[in-house]
């Protein structure tokens, strides 16, 4: 941790942009694409290596993940910050860095064949500047990036001498293949068979298993699929620029629908088990391997057409390089800060726009980063903490089966709670159970406190506390109104016939505890929206869905909303969660020109708050009020 606290030192707004779009070719994204391209275009044997590399790879990597189970090193450190714009990409475990692995396989992989020597020494910096950017993001320690490279490095040099020989010994490669179907097996059936202790991240878990069934299925494809194509089809990889280009345009159009198309029936026909994920990828790559390189013949005649076709063909690539300059430029335009300086607005009449320089502090489901999230202790925890009081509690709302409106986020009880064991079933839908039958839940038993503990797990029936246990939109209520005078941020998670029920509840329930006023109700359900405007027009409320896009863009575009149509109080958004950059001074200060108040989420870089409360934000919601209230300036009370 000393060496990443030297880094987090010497960060600057420039590097951690060009350190954070540095650390992205490490994306596994970038490894298939890459593994593609080379396969298809430039070499077969090299396509087989990187392949070989790769898989082999993340089936070590992911094991060593969830065998050790190292958090992340600012759960280890609650102290230390990362770059907030890495936090997206460095889910689950630490060790070791999967990223490090996949550069080196990559990147490294690549120069390994290549024949110019300034083209090996570039892509070799770019692996070694992978590898730092991880430290320097704060994702990953040095001990989490010197592993993964070295397995990436013992991958790339181990098995390159064995593709070398592949056209005298192709045994060797398909023993290889072999060996890498083995182990993803072995993974598939560790995540599977292994007794696992109660206290393990059930959400990290999952992903593991999903992961090794993944890659059980790619292993499985390529096994097949190397003996069949070098009997039957022998595909030849050259083609003009303009064929390669359509080759991998249309190939990966084909994979990639195929990977989609495929996703839901066999799902159901898995009955949602990660196996499922082996059949789909074990389809999508034969398809790749064997099915598509059935039509290289074509490309590599130059794709004829006759002259007119080839002259279409032609302008058709200009129009699409053409198109995705634009769309560079687009994304440049959409994702860039906002030069426009942040404005005050005294005149605002919406009681939650706050002065400029001041923004309220809001618990991201009531503070879910130092409680568990939802529950009644974490209501208590951050109402009645010495440290800190939130000036708003933010949380969801779901109905039960039996028309209980209850504090939950997710649908589904699993990643929060011991419904595994108590109801013996996975995927337990919230509707599906009383609300007496969720009562006997234990809503902390996947809790992670910031030293990575555990501290509710294993807690079941009567060992529960009463504060752990699920709870009621009308106990939250009834306590937050006694213990302070509080601001409410709601979220409705039903859709439909249920959402419009629970609109009328939460609506009654809001009334009833005379919070109305200081209540904002969201959804991203625009039906909900549609009906809460029609039957409580007095219900404040937050910018649906629609009404966000529409919004955005009329800001971006410096385009005029009459505030008179707008029949929203708060834009609830991200920053930069969904592609567009929201956190911007022009997006502030457009809304709050319509006395529109903007409030964030789900904050938790301590630099990213202060950036927000710059530029004019009026409320932050953190999983992490304890760090919120150190950098926010917070209303007076």
């Amino acid at each position: 941790m000393g060496f990443l606290y030297v880094l987090e030192g010497i960060r600057t707004p420039f590097l951690d942009k060009l350190l954070g779009a540095i650390t992205f070719l490490g994306g596994e994204g970038v490894f298939i694409a890459v593994a593609i391209v080379v396969f298809w275009c430039a070499s077969k044997r090299d396509g087989y290596y990187l392949i070989a590399a790769g898989v082999g790879g993340t089936v070590v990597n992911q094991t060593l993940k969830i065998a050790c189970r190292v958090p992340r090193p600012w759960v280890r450190d609650p102290g230390f910050t990362i770059v907030e714009s890495a936090r997206e990409g460095a889910g689950g475990y630490s060790f070791p860095s999967g990223h490090s692995q996949n550069s080196v396989v990559a990147l490294g992989g690549t120069a390994r064949f290549l024949k110019k020597t300034w083209a090996r020494v570039l892509l070799w910096v770019l692996a070694a500047l992978v590898c730092f950017s991880r430290m320097y993001v704060g994702v990953h320690t040095p001990a989490d990036v010197s592993v993964g490279a070295a397995i990436g490095l013992a991958l790339v040099f181990g098995l390159y001498p064995i593709f070398q020989k592949s056209e005298e010994k192709p045994w060797l490669v398909t023993a290889v293949f072999a060996v890498t179907a083995a182990l993803a097996l072995a993974a598939a059936l560790y995540g599977q068979l292994w007794p696992w202790p109660g206290d393990i991240d059930a959400e990290n878990l999952a992903e593991f298993q999903k992961n090794s069934f993944t890659m059980l299925g790619v292993a499985a494809a390529v096994l097949v699929a190397y003996p069949v194509e070098r009997r039957y089809i022998k595909f030849d990889t050259s083609a003009p620029w303009w064929g390669q280009v359509l080759k991998c345009a249309l190939g990966l159009v084909l994979v990639m629908g195929l990977r989609m198309a495929l996703k839901a029936p066999l799902n159901a026909l898995f009955g949602g088990h990660a196996a499922a994920n082996a059949v789909r990828y074990f389809l999508m790559v034969l398809a790749a391997a064997l099915l598509w390189p059935l039509t290289f013949p074509w490309f590599a005649k130059g794709c004829p057409l006759g002259k007119k076709g080839k002259k279409v063909l032609k302008i058709v690539l200009i129009v699409l390089l053409i198109l995705a300059l634009l769309a560079a430029v687009a994304c440049w335009a959409v994702r860039r800060d906002s030069p426009d300086a942040p404005r005050e607005f005294p005149q605002a009449e919406n009681p939650l726009i706050t002065p400029l320089g001041v923004t309220m502090l809001s618990g991201h489901r009531a503070g879910g980063g130092v409680a568990p999230e939802n529950t009644m202790r974490a209501l208590r925890t951050s109402a009645e903490n010495p440290d800190y009081t939130l000036d708003v509690f933010e949380f969801d709302v779901h109905l039960t089966a039996d028309g209980v409106l209850v504090l939950l986020h997710d649908g589904t009880l699993d990643r929060t709670s011991d419904a595994q064991e108590v109801f013996g079933q996975t995927n337990v839908q919230v509707g599906e159970r009383t609300f007496d039958e969720l009562r006997t839940l234990n809503m902390g038993a996947h809790f992670t406190a910031e030293d990575g503990s555990m501290p509710y797990a294993g807690l079941h029936g009567d060992e529960v506390p009463e504060d752990l246990r699920i709870t009621s939109l009308d106990q939250a209520l009834t306590y937050l109104e006694q213990a302070g005078d509080f601001r409410y941020i709601i979220e409705i998670k039903n859709g439909g016939e249920e959402g419009f029920e629970a609109a009328d509840k939460l609506y009654a329930a809001l009334v009833e505890h005379g919070c109305l006023d200081r209540a904002a109700v969201g959804t991203f359900h625009n039906e909900v929206t549609a009906y809460m405007d029609k039957t409580y027009p007095d219900m404040p409320r937050s910018a649906g869905v629609n009404e966000v896009v529409r919004f955005y863009f009329s800001a971006l575009l410096g385009l005029d909303l009459d505030k008179d149509s707008l029949h929203y109080k708060a834009l609830q958004i991200p920053t930069t969660d969904y592609f567009v950059n929201l956190g911007t001074s022009r997006v502030v200060n457009y809304a709050h020109e319509r006395d529109i108040a903007v409030q964030y989420w789900t904050i938790n870089d301590p630099a990213e708050m202060a950036r927000l409360q710059s530029i004019g934000a009026d409320a932050v919601m953190t999983d992490l009020p304890d760090i919120g209230v150190t950098v926010l300036e917070q209303p007076k009370k």
